[in-house]
């Protein structure tokens, strides 16, 4: 290879990962113009317009217009469909772990309940598996080193975009990948257990304030500090299915 190949093929390389940054933009935006893509990236905008492009003609854009005040409206560029299947999903695991808890029920276990009740009791199975699983990787003093700790987990093991953030009222997860979202748009459950799981490795409350599978352009998780041990979950009581912070013991 000379070194004019090896020249051109750094420029592709570089070309790629600038297109997967814009890509990772408008995931967390929901969509943008080519003048705030190209101050989010220190572009020029005919750079952006040419990498957007190549995208669209890919078929990962979706476009539409964006008025703001008088004059000629501004495109707006958000992911298609395509485009967001770009980013990591993870449904052959969730179906390997619902394999595996189904193959140990016992009939038992399930004697009684209804329907929600034994998704319910599933997913709580996956969540105390998942905590147990990261209890080594996560063994932080404090609460920020342990949402530090499971965010790079998630983000490794799970192909979320999960960031520790801090904010006035304190720490947050927020999260604008959701790997299981054709699921969970029809099985709150599941984000249940993602609010359980955080709940147990973190040792404090955790509140789900916006989720992706409602319409939301991020999951975002509230820990709550300072708020004594975490509640201990009532998986299957019927309030346990909605997108929010397991209840209290009693509530």
């Amino acid at each position: 290879m000379t070194g004019n190949d090896l020249g051109t093929l750094g420029l592709t390389i570089a070309m790629q990962q600038t297109r997967w940054e814009i890509l990772q933009t408008l995931k967390r935006s929901g969509g943008s113009t080519v003048e705030e893509l190209a101050r989010a990236h220190s572009l020029a905008s005919m750079t952006v317009r040419q990498h957007l492009g190549v995208l669209e003609r890919d078929g990962f854009m979706a476009i539409s217009l964006r008025r703001n005040g008088p004059g000629r409206p501004a495109r707006l560029y958000a992911l298609s469909a395509s485009g967001e299947e770009l980013f990591p999903k993870g449904y052959h695991r969730l179906a390997q772990r619902l394999l595996k808890e189904l193959a140990r029920l016992s009939p038992e276990d399930i004697t009684g309940l209804t329907e929600q009740e034994k998704i319910a009791l599933v997913f709580h199975r996956i969540a105390e598996k998942q905590a147990h699983e990261m209890a080594g990787p996560v063994q932080g003093a404090t609460l920020d080193e342990r949402g530090l700790q499971i965010t790079a987990l998630l983000r490794d093991r799970e192909g979320t975009t999960s960031e520790w953030v801090h904010d006035a009222e304190g720490y947050l997860i927020e999260d604008y990948n959701c790997p299981f979202h054709s699921v969970a748009i029809s099985e709150p459950e599941l984000c249940n257990w993602h609010v359980e799981l955080l709940t147990s490795v973190l040792k404090s409350p955790v509140d789900m304030e916006t989720c992706i599978a409602n319409g939301d352009g991020c999951c975002r998780f509230r820990i709550q500090q300072d708020a004594g041990p975490p509640p201990v979950p009532e998986l299957l009581q019927p309030t346990v299915l909605t997108r929010n912070r397991l209840p209290q013991p009693n509530q």
